[in-house]
């Protein structure tokens, strides 16, 4: 207690007397500059949301012709895997560049289908979003067969062989019939 009320007697530092507590510092009264700044700056937020959310919703924008002239997902499916069966990626063994085809094109067609954002996404993302999107689960289970062997060839080195490589055309073909829009 005696350091204490020692500290309390000594006074104040360097000779000097005790000053003063200083008074409250003056604000502005107008609230305008602060309006202002908060303006500006949610501005500067919500002008690149709006131009990206523009963008990405002007190619929704479809006109009636080009709906009725579009051919259907499942139309497009079919020319590209024939495409792709018919290269001759698989007699020259380019098993990545074929398997790296195959899965484009079934990723095209579920985004057509389903408008979910196939290419965008992976694999596990993929599957989530068409789980929500309440597809079967055994289309499910096969687009993840399809798209594991895939991806199995692309990103781990795995070489199959033709015919098993063939396979995943088959598979790609199922999905795309089982799947397709029934025309009327």
């Amino acid at each position: 207690m005696s350091v204490l009320t020692q500290v309390f007697m000594q006074g104040a530092v360097n000779g000097q007397g005790l000053r003063d507590i200083k008074p409250p510092l003056e604000g502005s009264e107008s609230l305008l500059p602060y309006f202002i700044g908060v303006v500006v700056i949610l501005g500067l937020i919500a002008a690149p949301v709006w131009f990206y959310l523009r963008k990405r919703y002007q190619n929704l924008a479809v006109s009636e012709d080009e709906v009725v002239n579009a051919p259907l997902p499942h139309e497009v499916a079919y020319e590209r895997l024939k495409a792709i069966e018919t290269s001759d990626l698989l007699a020259r063994g380019d098993m990545e560049t074929y398997h790296t085809q195959v899965a484009h094109a079934l990723r095209e067609y579920i985004s057509a289908r389903y408008r979910i954002p196939a290419l965008e996404l992976t694999t596990t993302a993929l599957l989530q979003a068409m789980l929500r999107a309440e597809i079967g689960a055994e289309y499910i289970d096969r687009v993840q067969q399809v798209l594991a062997d895939c991806d199995r060839v692309k990103f781990a080195t795995y070489q199959p062989r033709v015919s098993e490589a063939s396979a995943r055309i088959v598979d790609a073909r199922w999905i795309v019939d089982e799947t397709k829009v029934p025309v009327s």
